[in-house]
């Protein structure tokens, strides 16, 4: 949707990021209609109690948040663990487990901790605790984290509340970075002790306003209230609100609506753009929607015949009908995506449009590459989605007018993120939940060695851009740097971008105060029901 895109049934959603997804578009719905009513309509006016059951396109991969690449992770763990700093629904960076930061120097960042957090294990947050984490990401060169943070050099306590970040450059995106799963703080203690077990039962692991319960792997995942979470309400009530959580995989975006209309679930992650006017027109849900930051397309393996043919990439994307995919398999919800950047983003250029659909160039492209006979890949997409197989089908039925064979091929989104991430793989519809600051967006796809460059893909040029704008803090030149960056991207062709998607969240009228945020994830502190 991997955060990767984090997945697909319509959310697309990445791995990525933090995949989608993958490749439906990024979508968020949220509903109540089952569960337990709760007492919010009791004399006393309590908002306190209910459970809810949450619908997600996808099964959880794992709750550690340095092995996480999926958005359906996210959706769970920032409802688990808090992070340093966080995106409120303005998409500006405020406090959370941080109380404020200041910079000592461009290399040198200070931030003043919370004094009053304990996690769930009893075990105090505190600087110890930060530099544990940080340090956690930095020491594992194959975390997926390792690359959004690499510019940091190392991280130190100064005192209990107090916790600095020593750069290697100016690292402008750091606080961006810090509102997602780099900047999620687990219990060292309870790290040590679960072990591997933090991935699959992370318990007492976070602070967060909920408390991991049980999981069920392709049924249900539940977390309970965490009666010590230390946020209160504007009234100085306790959070959260609801009770319990329980998410459940619904990988058919046809069944998730279903789910949701009849009140099986009582909120959906995604909803199928098929169904986008039905939730519109709803008398018992209430639909927001709003430009997303993500990214859905086709990731190329760039080491990997014919597909190592940077002529038979271009044939790909000249071949590739956006517009046709946008209007007939999205139904117009979501825009044509010509980079890593949607109109969301300040990185935005309008003007940026390297390909349109023009088969002459894909035969002449083809006619370049030098290759005898069938030009043919394997294109591996998520199973059991019916969003998903028609993109592919519209793909692969573009690409077969100018002579190139694309095989579909469904897998589970857990062995599609294996595949592409041992690079196990030709072609993989595989897109991206987005993320505030631009560089989320294109260091970690398209950076040599970048957590999420499965493609392999490396050019010494973008490195350099994606660098310098890292090192700088001013937007028109760090957008220079990106619209340069793009441009020999799209020149060598690694992924196949298809379109952006939008923020969706569709509830029934009695799920009160769930705010839609910039990033589509499902935040349940401070719902009530």
């Amino acid at each position: 949707m991997r955060d990767h895109f984090e997945q697909l049934s319509w959310k697309f959603s990445p791995r990525y990021l933090c995949v989608a997804v993958v490749l439906i578009l990024f979508v968020f719905l949220a509903a109540c209609g089952g569960g337990s009513p709760g007492p919010s309509s009791s004399s006393s006016g309590s908002k306190v109690g209910g459970d809810i059951s949450v619908g997600l396109n996808a099964d959880v991969v794992t709750l550690d948040p340095v092995k996480s690449t999926a958005l359906v992770d996210r959706q769970v763990m920032l409802n688990l663990y808090d992070t340093l700093v966080k995106l409120n629904a303005q998409n500006q960076i405020v406090p959370d487990l941080a109380s404020s930061w200041t910079y000592k120097s461009p290399t040198q960042l200070v931030f003043t901790l919370r004094t009053d957090v304990k996690f769930q294990d009893g075990t105090p947050f505190n600087a110890e605790a930060v530099v544990f984490n940080i340090n956690r990401i930095l020491s594992d060169a194959a975390s997926p984290r390792h690359s959004e943070i690499s510019d940091v050099k190392s991280v130190q306590a100064v005192d209990a509340s107090h916790v600095q970040f020593d750069l290697k450059a100016p690292f402008s995106p750091l606080l961006a970075t810090l509102t997602d799963r780099a900047g999620m703080m687990l219990s060292p203690a309870a790290v040590k002790k679960l072990g591997a077990k933090l991935a699959i039962a992370p318990t007492s692991a976070g602070s967060g306003p909920f408390m991991f319960s049980e999981w069920v792997k392709s049924d249900h995942l539940t977390v309970k209230r965490n009666p010590d979470y230390w946020q209160k309400d504007s009234q100085g009530n306790k959070l959260p609100y609801l009770q319990s959580v329980r998410f459940r995989p619904i990988t058919n975006g046809n069944v998730e609506f279903s789910n949701l209309q009849t009140g099986t679930i009582n909120v959906a992650d995604t909803v199928d753009p098929n169904y986008v006017a039905s939730a519109k027109s709803n008398p018992s849900l209430v639909y927001k929607q709003q430009p997303g930051l993500s990214f859905y397309g086709i990731m190329l393996n760039t080491k990997v015949a014919p597909l190592n043919n940077e002529h038979v990439r271009r044939a790909i994307e000249w071949a590739t009908n956006r517009e046709e995919i946008v209007t007939s398999a999205l139904k117009n919800v979501g825009v044509v995506a010509n980079g890593p950047f949607s109109s969301a983003s300040w990185a935005y250029d309008k003007d940026f449009a390297p390909y349109t659909h023009n088969t002459d160039k894909a035969k002449a492209e083809l006619t370049q590459a030098g290759i005898s006979g069938t030009v043919s890949f394997s294109l591996l997409i998520p199973g059991n989605s019916p969003l998903n197989s028609q993109i592919a089908q519209f793909f692969a039925a573009q690409l077969a007018k100018v002579g190139i064979t694309a095989t579909i091929k469904q897998e589970t989104f857990a062995a599609l993120l294996s595949d592409t991430q041992s690079h196990n793989f030709q072609a993989a519809l595989l897109g991206w939940s987005g993320r505030p600051d631009p560089d989320g967006n294109i260091y970690a796809w398209f950076h040599t060695g970048g957590g999420f460059n499965d493609m392999q893909y490396s050019n010494s040029q973008v490195d350099t851009l994606l660098e310098d704008a890292r090192a700088v803090s001013d937007q028109t030149k760090r957008t220079e740097d990106y619209t340069k960056a793009q441009q020999l991207i799209m020149q060598d062709a690694p992924y196949v971008f298809l379109y952006h998607g939008v923020n969706i969240q569709a509830t029934t009228t009695n799920i009160q105060n769930f705010t839609l945020l910039p990033t589509g994830t499902l935040d349940f502190s401070q719902v009530h029901i």
